[in-house]
This record gives C-alpha cells, structure tokens and sequence, in this order.
C-alpha cells in the first residue's frame, strides 16, 4: 500500500478553510488557535542541507539545476536493509517550489519551498527531517494522505522527544 506524508509552513494555517480543517482532524498536536506570521521560505538548498543534517536520504522526484548537482537528495545505500536498521528513508521526496511550476525544469539552489511531499517513506526519518529542517524554515505542519492527522513540529524540537507522539 502506498501513503504519504505531507509539510507546509506552519503559516499557512492562515489560508481560508486550513486552520478549521487542522483541528478538526481525529489527531493533532501543536496546531495553534491563529497562524503565526509569515516568513520566508526556505530554499532548495536550505532543504536539501536539513536532510543531509538529519541524515536523511530518498529517491527526488525533482532535479536541482547544474550549479547545485552536488546538493542533490542522497539515494537509499541499502533498499532492502534500510527498514531493519533504522535507516532513515524518506522514500519518494518532491519539492514544490514557489513561481516555478513546471516539474520537468530543474530547480535552482535559490528557489523558494513552499511545501514537501515523500511517498512511502520511513515516518521516524520524516520527523528527523522535520526537526532539522524547521530551524531555517520555521514550524511546519505535517499531514498524512488521509488528511486526518497534522502534527506541528517547531524550531528547538528533537526528535526524540517527540517521536512518542508522531503517529507514523
């Protein structure tokens, strides 16, 4: 069976119909009673250096442009023993970039996030990544393909510390 998981800045709680749909769900954790400010996106290479940080790794369903080819999202070392050992897989990753949406054109280092998708990855490796990514890029709500379950992570969280909770 395939799932996902799903990040956005935490910000955008604030659009019409977000902050209703994230305490309505069967689970959440941290979703505040107002959306907190803006602020800036992280970039491509913001991100792809939280993942590295986390010591994440996953197949891109994106390209990084030429000047960034040695930032590009590490492949899973050992497919098959990866679950047995806590690897940290973020299976099937995609970058939404803002202004930019064609998904056949590679993405500059400098572009703007404006939100994460993995498809089949490791739940524990999605929060790690999360952890290390929300220092730069701020708190960010998490979400699953069944729309029913957000959990914010904020800047200063660890992993360890909320991984009791993380329902994936």
């Amino acid at each position: 069976m395939s799932w996902s998981l799903y990040a956005v800045p935490l910000h955008d709680l604030a659009e019409d119909g977000m902050a209703d749909w994230a305490k309505s769900t069967s689970f959440s954790r941290g979703v505040p009673d107002q959306a907190p400010p803006p602020r800036p996106l992280p970039s491509v290479g913001d991100v792809l250096r939280a993942f590295r940080t986390a010591g994440c790794h996953g197949t891109p369903w994106f390209i990084v442009d030429a000047t960034g080819a040695a930032e590009q999202l590490e492949e899973c070392p050992d497919p098959s023993a990866c679950p047995r050992t806590d690897g940290r897989d973020l299976g099937e990753v995609s970058l939404r970039a803002e202004d930019h949406a064609d998904r056949d054109r590679p993405l500059p280092l400098d572009a703007a996030v404006r939100s994460l998708s993995f498809r089949k990855p490791d739940g524990t490796a999605v929060l790690a990544a999360m952890c290390a990514l929300t220092p730069v890029a701020g708190a960010q709500l998490v979400y699953d393909d069944s729309a029913d379950e957000v959990f914010v992570v904020r800047s200063g969280e660890r992993a360890e510390d909320l991984v009791a909770d993380w329902p994936w």
